[in-house]
């Protein structure tokens, strides 16, 4: 009968030398990679069988590779932190599904949350510009026609438009908004789906305005876009909630004054950035319109970071910098003095971080100082996943809060 045998001996109980374990160990290193090909295979052709069987073929391949690409980061080793990226000026720096995109000049780079390189792009692009869903991205050039669609791992699709792109926006579900010129019209706006066949398009008129900021609801079902405009020799905004479905654009208010950010605090509700004030719509039933808003007072804008659960805000007025926390309806949590800083990030659980020329600031809710760590370099940017990831010069490093440091030892 035979006997399954294990460890460093051998089938009769002898010590196996050194060289010996070192080949049985790449032997079953080789044999579990084999293992997890095989599996991504498998997965991968069952998706699109299932696909074909139901008809849902089209948008849904996209979707198929989505999810072969979360499968290939799962079973990924984590090469760990920190990691030299190859951008030395992070201009955009995007959070997606078990990754980000990173962005600087013409290049871009992705990486998994655990330190792996995902894809790496070198456009070429005189003005490159890039926006970002849950599983994809667009890199596209704004003074030219060309656009990539790049999921986490590889390029999907390279579209070439009819004239110069000014705007894109990316659904979490996939589809692609992309504002480009028009001789006739004031922009165009187009919809692709996830497999970047058109669903819609709209030519905007002169009154209608020239789309600067677009963001797509959380559900993908709707598409804000702030359109720019000049009434009197005054610029003004006029807000749409465009339903991608059926329906025409539905307009949300007019504000003397240009979008400095925008993005959907749930499905319903829309928050605007102006130059002056914070102002949350309510896009759908019979109240629709500005439901709050949150006045500046006179100090300028300086970071913003928002989630489900509100905003926060980094104010500067003079010498001064103010941190402001506001919930889901524009209600202060928190409102106070804080070092001079260039970016605001709101923490998952509660409190938010800043970054300074030097250091990382961690605060709670209530403004309270918890913890600062000095950097070798600015911080331009900060993720926080299981890691808390921030990002110096060409380097990605995780950073340790002091408490879970001295835990640790």
């Amino acid at each position: 009968m035979s006997k399954i045998h294990r460890g460093g001996r051998s089938a009769e109980g002898e010590p196996l030398s050194a060289g010996r374990v070192e080949y049985l160990e790449a032997a079953r290193a080789r044999a579990r990679a084999k293992h997890i090909r095989r599996t991504v295979i498998i997965v991968a052709a069952l998706t699109i069988v299932i696909l074909f069987a139901t008809g849902m073929v089209g948008s849904s391949i996209a979707r198929a590779k989505d999810l072969v690409d979360s499968v290939h980061i799962a079973l990924t080793p984590a090469s760990g932190w920190p990691q030299q990226t190859g951008i030395t000026d992070p201009d955009t720096v995007v959070p997606m599904s078990g990754s980000f995109v990173e962005k600087g000049g013409d290049s871009c780079a992705v990486y998994s949350l655990s330190g792996t390189r995902l894809n790496s792009i070198q456009s070429g692009y005189a003005r490159p510009a890039i926006a970002v869903g849950k599983n994809r991205f667009v890199l596209y050039n704004r003074s030219g026609n060309e656009l990539r669609v790049e999921s986490r791992t590889q390029n999907l699709y390279t579209k070439t438009m009819d004239s110069t792109i000014a705007l894109c926006a990316v659904a979490d579900a996939g589809q692609v908004a992309v504002v480009t010129d028009s001789t006739d019209s004031a922009a165009k706006l187009t919809v692709y789906n996830s497999a970047m066949e058109q669903a819609l398009s709209w030519n905007l008129t002169s009154e209608q305005g020239t789309p600067l900021r677009m963001a797509f609801s959380p559900d993908s079902r709707r598409l804000a876009v702030a359109a720019v405009t000049a009434t009197g020799g005054q610029l003004a905004t006029n807000l749409y909630a465009l339903p991608l479905s059926q329906g025409d654009p539905v307009q949300l208010g007019t504000e003397a004054s240009v979008p400095q950010w925008m993005g959907w605090m749930s499905n319903g509700f829309l928050l605007v950035l102006y130059e002056n004030r914070a102002v949350l719509y309510n896009t759908t039933g019979g109240s629709i319109g500005e439901r709050a808003s949150y006045d500046f007072g006179g100090a300028t804008l300086v970071s913003v970071s928002a989630g489900n659960s509100g905003a926060a805000l980094l104010l500067s007025s003079g010498q001064t910098c103010t941190a402001v926390l506001l919930d889901g309806e524009l209600q202060v949590g928190y409102s106070g003095s804080v070092p001079a800083a260039n970016h605001i990030v709101l923490a998952q659980n509660d409190g938010f971080y800043l970054l300074t020329d030097s250091t990382v600031e961690r605060f709670d809710h209530a403004g309270q100082f918890q913890w600062s760590q000095t950097l070798p370099a600015r911080p331009q940017a900060l993720i926080e996943g299981k890691q808390i990831l921030v990002f110096t010069g060409n380097t990605v490093q995780a950073v340790t809060p002091p408490e879970e440091a001295s835990s640790s030892q």
